[in-house]
C-alpha cells in the first residue's frame, strides 16, 4: 500500500473512532457550549456526505437506518455552518403540549432510536430514479416547476393545487401549525407525487430568484423511495433560497436542515397511515410546527411537540427568512404528467382521494391550524379570511373546504384532496 493510500485509511479509521460516544463526550468536556458540526469528506473526495455510522439497523420495510454522530451530519458542509454549535435542547414549543400518539415510523417503534450522541439518517436506495428531485418542488405562485439544474433528466411536471393561507405582508410572520391527517394517496405513475404541507416564505414571486421557503409535511413520491410500501407517505423536510433554483434539497440529502432527534428518520416512511378504504373509523394524525426562536435565530420544526431540528436561518441569503416570514401557506399538492395531445387527466390523487365534501373521517384534513406573528405569539387564523386565501386550479380534480366549530377542539380548519382523473368531471 502506498504512503497516501495508508496516510488515507488511517484518517478515515481515526474519523470513524473519533465518532465514537467517548470521543463525543471528550469534544463535549473540550466545548461545554456544545458539539460543533464537523465536516467529513471521506476518502475518496470532496463530496459532501454524512460521517460513517456509529450503528445500523434494518427496519421490517426493508430500509436501512444508519445512526450517524450528530457533529457529522451533512449539514456541516454548507459554508454558513462552519464551526456551527449545534442546539441540542430545543426551545419550549409555544404550542401546548401533544396528544401521545404512537410513532408511525417503524424506526422508532422497532428499535427506539439512534444512540446517544448519533442521529437517524435513511440510507439511499441504490434503485433511486432521481438524485436531486428539485424539479418535484414549485412555488405555490406559480404552475410549473423548474428543472433541475444538478439533473437534467429529472422530468418537469405541472403541479396542481388545493391550498389556503395568509395574506402576503413583509415581517409578518414567525411560525405556522397543524395538526395533518396521514393518507396514502395512490399515484396514476409512479414518476408523480402528492403531498400535504406547510409551506413558511419569503422574497417575492416578483423579483425572481428570491423566493425562500421552509416546507415540510408528508409525501408520495416513488422516486424517492422506489422499493417502499406501494404509495407510503413519508416525512419530509425542504427548503431553497433561490426559488428551486440550485441551493435546497429535500430532507438530508445536502447542507442545510441541522437535525438534533435521534428517533425521528427524516425522509422515512410512516407507517401508520391510511387509505381511503381504511378510514371508515378514524385516520392517523402528526401534528406539525415550524417556528423561529430569536434566541437561537433557528428556525425550528416539532413533530408531535418534538423538536426534531431547525434550519438556521444563516443558510438563507439576501435577508430572507431572518425571523420572519412574508406568508405561511397549508395543504395539498401533486406533481403530475400532463400529456398535452390528451385531456384526459392523471388519475393521481390528493389526501385520501376523497373530496372534502366527504368529510371526516373519509377526507383528508389539516386542523387546529394557527399561526405566529413577527413577535412569536400564535393565533387561530379567522376562517372567513382562510376561505378567501384558498387557491385550487380545478374543483372537478382536487378541492379544499375550509370550516370552523363542527368539530370539538378543532378549532380552524380545512379539509382537501379528490381523485383527480377518476372523477369524470376532472380533464385539463
Amino acid at each position: 500500500m502506498g504512503s497516501s493510500k495508508l496516510y488515507c485509511a488511517l484518517l478515515c479509521f481515526q474519523l470513524i473512532i473519533g465518532s465514537t460516544l467517548a470521543g463525543r463526550k471528550l469534544r463535549s468536556l473540550e466545548n461545554p457550549k456544545g458539539i460543533r458540526l464537523q465536516a467529513y469528506t471521506g476518502c475518496n473526495g470532496t463530496h459532501p456526505q454524512h460521517a460513517p455510522p456509529v450503528k445500523s439497523f434494518l427496519v421490517s420495510d426493508g430500509t436501512w437506518v444508519d445512526c450517524v454522530p450528530i457533529e457529522g451530519q451533512i449539514a456541516a458542509h454548507h459554508p454558513a455552518l462552519k464551526d456551527h454549535v449545534i442546539q441540542m435542547v430545543p426551545p419550549k414549543s409555544a404550542r401546548a403540549s401533544s396528544p401521545k400518539r404512537i410513532h408511525p415510523q417503524l424506526f422508532a417503534r422497532e428499535h427506539g432510536g439512534c444512540p446517544e450522541g448519533s442521529i437517524p439518517v435513511l440510507r439511499d436506495d441504490p434503485m433511486r430514479k432521481v438524485r436531486h428531485p428539485r424539479a418535484y418542488k414549485a412555488s405555490t405562485g406559480g404552475g410549473y416547476a423548474a428543472a433541475s439544474v444538478t439533473d437534467p433528466a429529472t422530468p418537469t411536471l405541472p403541479h396542481e393545487y388545493a391550498i389556503t393561507g395568509l395574506p402576503n405582508i413583509s415581517h409578518a410572520y414567525s411560525g405556522a401549525y397543524s395538526v395533518f391527517s396521514v393518507n396514502a394517496p395512490t399515484l396514476g405513475d409512479e414518476s408523480e407525487m402528492s403531498l400535504s404541507q406547510i409551506w413558511v416564505t419569503d422574497g417575492s414571486y416578483d423579483l425572481p430568484g428570491s423566493l425562500s421557503t421552509i416546507e415540510t409535511g408528508w409525501q408520495t413520491l416513488p422516486v424517492l423511495h422506489p422499493n417502499d410500501l406501494p404509495d407510503a407517505p413519508h416525512l419530509f423536510v425542504f427548503w431553497t433560497n433561490d426559488e428551486y433554483n440550485k441551493t435546497g434539497c429535500y430532507n438530508l440529502d445536502c447542507p442545510g436542515f441541522v437535525q438534533r432527534s435521534n428517533t425521528w428518520v427524516i425522509g422515512g416512511a410512516m407507517k401508520n397511515y391510511t387509505t381511503l378504504a381504511e378510514n371508515a373509523a378514524a385516520e392517523f394524525e402528526v401534528s406539525y410546527e415550524v417556528v423561529y426562536d430569536p434566541s437561537d435565530t433557528n428556525w425550528w420544526l416539532y413533530l408531535d411537540g418534538v423538536g426534531i431540528g431547525y434550519w438556521p436561518s444563516s443558510i438563507y441569503a439576501n435577508g430572507y427568512l431572518q425571523g420572519t416570514a412574508n406568508q405561511v401557506q397549508w395543504g395539498g399538492e401533486v406533481a403530475i404528467i400532463r400529456d398535452s395531445s390528451v385531456t384526459t387527466h392523471s388519475t393521481t390523487a390528493m389526501g385520501s382521494g376523497a373530496f372534502p365534501k366527504a368529510g371526516y373521517p373519509k377526507a383528508a384534513y389539516q386542523r387546529n391550524i394557527s399561526y405566529a406573528d413577527a413577535t412569536g405569539s400564535f393565533s387561530i387564523p379567522n376562517p372567513t379570511e382562510l376561505d378567501k386565501m384558498r387557491r385550487f386550479d380545478n374543483p372537478l380534480c382536487y378541492d379544499i373546504q375550509v370550516q370552523q366549530g363542527n368539530f370539538t377542539n378543532w378549532g380552524s380548519y380545512f379539509f382537501f384532496g379528490g381523485s383527480g382523473g377518476v372523477n369524470p368531471g376532472c380533464t385539463y
